[in-house]
């Protein structure tokens, strides 16, 4: 679950920066921006593309990533590969494209006196990618490479089944890195037309940018470079949560040193009023999994809880271990006992505490802050991540014991590894609340 536990904070990685000035929006030539000024010398501007999985079917899986990825690294109009690299290389530039579940991304990052070249290479990338067909098949092969190793990588593997599991049925089945078999059936035409065609549309895309610059300066370089953009009618899509009635299980067989289990569970959104008490009720969970299955019995190295924040959001709790049945017999134990009993106020407490020091002892980045508010933006609103500092400090210990009874009912459980042992546990994975 690598890419998961790297993702989990992005709403909140930023609340010590955020903290010290709140962040604004406004409209330039029809395309809605959100500033965040800073006193740090590296700007970041990140153009999004709203939509992610939703975009496209998925006998396209990938095409997307493949596109935005493609802007940066296959050229522009006015800068070749090779040009595109020396520049970022000369001034410290860097600019790269991808998309993910709800939404793509074309970011740059550079420091202030070299912002006008920055600038000028992330400006043509989204504007004027022209999807070379050499390249783009280079950067093919170089993305299947990579599926490829995340395949036969455990923890991406039990990853990418929790959310096929979770999500069967839905736009989120699909992977948005795209899979061998459809990424190499796209072709630099069909790339080409599904991003000046579909994504290059202003009411699908918004700007954030964080740094040291002024208003008036970005509105000046955004109305100069995509004024011209086409507006064409954008509808979001609808999204409506799979209903699990019972206890659902997914299991591959493979022959591994140790065996790869997560139990996945309906979340609030970001927006809801239950998201933060949920937040701190599932890390604390994770504690008390660590301390029952690692630190008392010896079952697993590392146990833990985790939220994770999309349009359709949801938990997991996850362990790999020799020892499948008692595993999830104590993971069980643990969901159930809290649902009954609660959570201690030194639990609340010192959630919030950790939670809010461990988050402003760090100097993040202006990426990691326009990525928090981006990110925010998609799910909802921006405002959240400027918002998130003072709201946790609210949250009540009634709020917190509230939080599983009302979401989790169900578990939908993903297995890889020794299917004989997840066979003498099957009884164990049908538990119910």
């Amino acid at each position: 679950m690598k890419r998961i536990a790297s993702n989990i904070f992005f709403l909140f990685i930023t609340l010590g920066a955020l903290a010290q000035s709140r962040a604004t929006s406004f409209d330039v030539a029809g395309i809605k921006v959100i500033l965040k000024p800073t006193q740090k010398e590296i700007i970041n501007v990140s153009m999004y593309f709203r939509g992610g999985v939703a975009n496209y079917p998925a006998d396209k899986a990938g095409i997307e990533h493949l596109a935005l990825a493609a802007t940066t690294e296959c050229g522009t109009k006015k800068y070749d590969k090779d040009l595109f690299k020396d520049r970022e290389d000369a001034f410290g530039v860097e600019v790269g494209g991808s998309s993910g579940y709800d939404h793509g991304t074309i970011s740059m990052n550079c420091i202030s006196r070299f912002f006008n070249e920055g600038w000028g290479l992330f400006a043509d990338a989204v504007v004027n990618p022209v999807f070379e067909e050499k390249e783009l098949e280079m950067l093919k092969e170089k993305m299947i490479s990579g599926i490829k190793q995340s395949e036969a990588d455990p923890d991406d593997r039990i990853e990418q089944m929790t959310i096929q599991n979770t999500f069967a049925g839905s736009p989120y089945a699909i992977d948005p890195a795209g899979q061998e078999a459809t990424l190499s059936k796209i072709t630099a035409a069909e790339v080409r037309a599904y991003y000046y065609n579909q994504l290059l549309n202003k009411n699908r895309m918004f700007i954030v940018v964080a740094g040291k610059i002024s208003r008036e300066e970005v509105t000046k370089r955004i109305a100069a470079a995509f004024a011209s953009l086409p507006s064409k009618p954008y509808m979001p899509f609808v999204y409506s949560f799979p209903k699990h009635s019972n206890a659902k299980i997914l299991i591959e067989e493979r022959a591994l040193a140790t065996n790869y289990i997560t139990g996945s569970i309906n979340a609030p959104a970001v927006s809801s009023s239950d998201y933060l008490p949920f937040r701190l009720a599932i890390s604390a969970f994770s504690n008390r999994l660590f301390r029952e299955i690692r630190t008392k019995r010896n079952l697993s190295y590392a146990p833990y809880a985790s939220s994770v924040n999309r349009l359709m959001p949801y938990a997991f709790m996850y362990v790999s271990t020799t020892d499948p049945k008692t595993s999830v017999e104590v993971m069980i134990e643990e969901l159930k006992d809290l649902r009954e009993n609660g959570f201690s106020e030194e639990e609340l407490s010192s959630g919030k505490s950790g939670f809010i020091t461990n988050n402003y002892m760090k100097e993040e980045s202006t990426g990691a802050i326009a990525a928090a508010l981006g990110s925010a933006e998609i799910l909802g609103d921006w405002r959240i991540a400027d918002e998130t500092a003072d709201r946790i400090t609210k949250v009540t210990l009634a709020e917190m014991n509230s939080v599983l009874k009302k979401y989790v009912n169900t578990i939908r459980w993903s297995y890889l590894g020794d299917k004989k042992l997840a066979d003498e546990a099957a009884d164990v994975f049908k538990s119910t609340f």
